[in-house]
């Protein structure tokens, strides 16, 4: 694979939710492992991570701060919301080749602990259209979600739904996972 700077495919979206937004990238998810996961039809799952695949293998998914130094997040899931959270799933095999190329689609729901909708985006992967991704980087997904704004200091829970989808072919996961402040 190629170093970071180069092989890095980032896309970033900024909504205009005061309390939160995202990006998506494709390449390169490295970081230390501290735990043991759970095992799920050969997925190694950390932080709690529900995942549903459907015609594919995924390798592993687990956590990470989005931030510069993309360090493990704890079992516990308590995270610091001005970093945020970059969820990393790495993916065997499943999506469909074409001339090196895959075509994806993803969202994210985030709701807090009465139930509201924090954020809520689709088609993250739109940027790419026609061209789609290198299927090496494909191989590697990475979902960030960070909080801004006045709420974010209050102690809540939130939960983020996620799904990741071909568009040529017909591999799809889908999972959650929950994050807690204090």
């Amino acid at each position: 694979m190629k170093p970071v700077s180069s092989s890095l495919v980032l896309l970033c979206l900024t909504l205009s939710l005061s309390s939160c937004s995202f990006h998506c990238q494709v390449g390169n998810g490295t970081a230390e492992e501290k735990t043991t996961p759970k095992v799920k039809d050969e997925m190694l799952l950390y932080n709690g991570i529900e995942l549903d695949a459907r015609n594919m293998q995924v390798d592993k998914a687990y956590l990470v701060t989005n931030d510069d130094q993309a360090d493990r997040i704890d079992e516990d899931n308590v995270v610091n919301l001005g970093k945020g959270v970059r969820l990393i799933l790495l993916i065997k095999k499943g999506w469909k080749e074409i001339d090196d190329r895959v075509w994806l689609d993803a969202s994210l729901l985030v709701t807090n602990s009465s139930g509201e909708t924090v954020l809520e985006k689709e088609n993250m992967f739109a940027k790419f259209g026609e061209e789609g991704l290198s299927a090496e980087d494909a191989k590697t997904i990475g979902l960030s979600v960070y909080f801004k704004g006045k709420d974010t200091a209050k102690p809540d829970t939130y939960k983020v739904s996620f799904k990741v989808s071909d568009q040529k072919g017909d591999a799809s996961l889908e999972g959650s996972y929950k994050l807690y402040t204090r």
